[in-house]
């Protein structure tokens, strides 16, 4: 911090200027996490379910299967010197229980982060298993958003999420 949040005015005090400059802080880089995306992005949207996000140009939906708990995967991959690996996968639990037991087993292994998703909140485990992964939450919808790529495009995926119901 600069000298100026040590010596007290007359308008404002030296503790409520540390504050102010936290808060400036956090909301300039909530904008630029909004502005971060770049347009040439690519879309994915599920009418049915009722989102959409956006991802980078240089990744591709590489496939959609259902497992034996009936939660729905939707992979995201990436191709470089002829190898492709996993960059995003996006889980859509089939019913508040699977949701609840899958947030369970994060929290107790990573530490929780409130985020703003399409102005609701959610928490995003930046240290699970080394993987960033938000749970999200909204109505019926209940997804799971994990980024291995180490990129670090989760957040400015999550900057372009919208619900669509």
């Amino acid at each position: 911090m600069s000298a100026c949040f040590h010596r007290p005015t007359q308008h404002v005090r030296p503790h409520l200027k540390s504050r102010l400059a936290i808060t400036l802080a956090v909301v300039l880089a909530a904008e630029a996490c909004k502005q971060a995306a770049p347009s040439p992005w690519r879309v994915y949207s599920n009418t049915t379910l009722g989102f959409e996000f956006r991802y980078p140009n240089h990744w591709s939906e590489a496939n959609t299967i259902i497992d034996r708990a009936k939660v729905t995967w939707i992979n995201f991959s990436a191709s470089s010197a002829g190898a492709t690996r996993n960059v995003l996968y996006v889980k859509i639990f089939p019913d508040r229980d699977a949701y609840s037991i899958e947030q369970r087993l994060i929290a107790v292994n990573a530490t929780a982060t409130q985020v703003t998703v399409d102005n609701t909140t959610q928490n995003l485990y930046g240290d699970f298993r080394d993987i960033p992964t938000v749970m999200i939450s909204h109505g019926n919808l209940l997804l799971e958003i994990g980024d291995p790529s180490k990129e670090g495009y989760l957040t400015q995926i999550l900057a372009t999420f919208r619900f669509l119901k």
